[in-house]
């Protein structure tokens, strides 16, 4: 078996389920976090060298999934969606979920990552390779959309991307 086989074999067997689930968190659904997930692996394991251990590979691969979910499109609506003039009252998980389908993906992705990963503007644009001003955009977007604190969603998080590995977290 080639080296990067292994070690794709190996990360997804210990941390296969972990980053899925990461993926369908930044994506909102299980396809479109299995397609993210995908593209993030074949991102990682296709370029000739293989990251050098389990986590390395891990990390490698919540970064891809990352980069790769702030850059999917949005599937064509079947119908168009209603005109919005001020942000969705969110009440319950039911809304909260139907607001964030609201998002474009990328919005969507950077919130998630900002709020479940914790992390600030630049951070968040050193992992997706995105410029700091279009993550700013973005979140600031996102957050008028659902009614949030624009100030906190732009400026908050930190800023060091270092990771320790910890168990099984993506």
């Amino acid at each position: 078996m080639r080296p990067w086989a292994a070690m794709l074999e190996a990360t997804m067997r210990t941390h296969g389920p972990a980053l899925l689930a990461y993926a369908t968190r930044l994506t909102g659904g299980p396809s479109a976090g299995a397609a993210v997930l995908e593209d993030a692996l074949v991102r990682t394991f296709a370029r000739g060298r293989p990251p050098e251990s389990g986590d390395d590979a891990r990390v490698a691969v919540r970064d891809a999934v990352r980069f790769v979910a702030v850059r999917r499109e949005r599937p064509a609506p079947a119908t168009p969606p209603p005109e919005a003039t001020e942000a969705p009252e969110v009440t319950d998980a039911s809304s909260l979920r139907e607001a964030l389908a609201g998002l474009s993906p990328r919005e969507r992705a950077l919130l998630a990552i900002r709020y479940g990963d914790g992390l600030a503007v630049p951070a968040i644009a050193s992992s997706t390779a995105l410029r700091e001003h279009q993550v700013r955009d973005a979140l600031a977007n996102a957050a008028a959309a659902l009614g949030l604190d624009v100030s906190d969603t732009v400026e908050g998080g930190v800023v060091d991307t270092t990771t320790v590995a910890v168990g099984d977290a993506p």
